[in-house]
């Protein structure tokens, strides 16, 4: 089945073409590489996939459903420099954690990490969006938080160990090691339980050790 279909896709800065009618479909238990050199316009690719920029035109769609369309107005209507800005006409911009709720989960090529939060609750903030709990039952602590809780922190400590880092759960994550840093940002990822995972240049800044370790 097709999972993400990307139809178009174009991200101008003013004058600056950063991604130009980007076009590919992912099907569901494919691993795809997006590759190019520095500034080719991968991170772009996916900030408009995952509703960090609203793409200048084009659309996204996700297991049939559009979660991103945009076509050029304004002044960018003037500077446009792609093609077939007339086949879209909705103005469609999910949010961020509208698209992660969805089921599209990604890591960041510079690392985004809560770093004065231990390694265990950085995965749990990964969790926020499964956690059905309301505000009135996370202050009284009732019965169903602390279940919620409980279950959160089970999960993330089998996704840790899988990642090798449970031994490091309590600690802060700035503390870890760059290695460690990036394959927690993966687990933290994963915590939302994605559909499909986006990896920003997973391996970037690791030595041939790191890198072989987390294949």
């Amino acid at each position: 089945q097709n999972v993400l279909h990307v139809e178009n896709v174009t991200m101008q800065f003013g004058g600056v073409v950063a991604v130009n009618n980007l076009s590919m479909d992912i099907y569901e238990h494919e691993i795809v590489a997006l590759i190019g050199p520095n500034g080719a316009g991968k991170t772009t690719a996916f900030n408009c996939i995952t509703g960090v920029y609203e793409p200048t035109n084009g659309k996204v769609e996700f297991y049939g459903e559009p979660i991103v369309e945009s076509f050029p107005r304004g002044k960018m209507k003037k500077l446009y420099a792609g093609e077939n800005a007339d086949r879209y006409h909705q103005h469609i911009v999910s949010t961020p954690d509208a698209i992660t709720k969805r089921g599209i989960a990604r890591t960041f090529q510079n690392i985004r990490l809560y770093n004065n939060l231990s390694v265990l609750d950085n995965v749990k903030v990964g969790m926020h969006n499964g956690i059905r709990e309301n505000l009135a039952a996370a202050i009284t602590h009732g019965f169903g938080f602390r279940k919620a809780e409980k279950q959160a922190e089970q999960a993330a400590m089998e996704m840790l160990d899988f990642f090798s880092l449970a031994d490091l759960a309590q600690a802060p994550a700035g503390s870890l090691p760059y290695g460690a840093q990036r394959r927690l940002e993966i687990v933290r990822a994963l915590a939302s339980g994605p559909l499909i995972l986006l990896l920003d240049e997973p391996a970037a800044g690791m030595n041939p050790s790191e890198t072989l370790e987390l294949m």
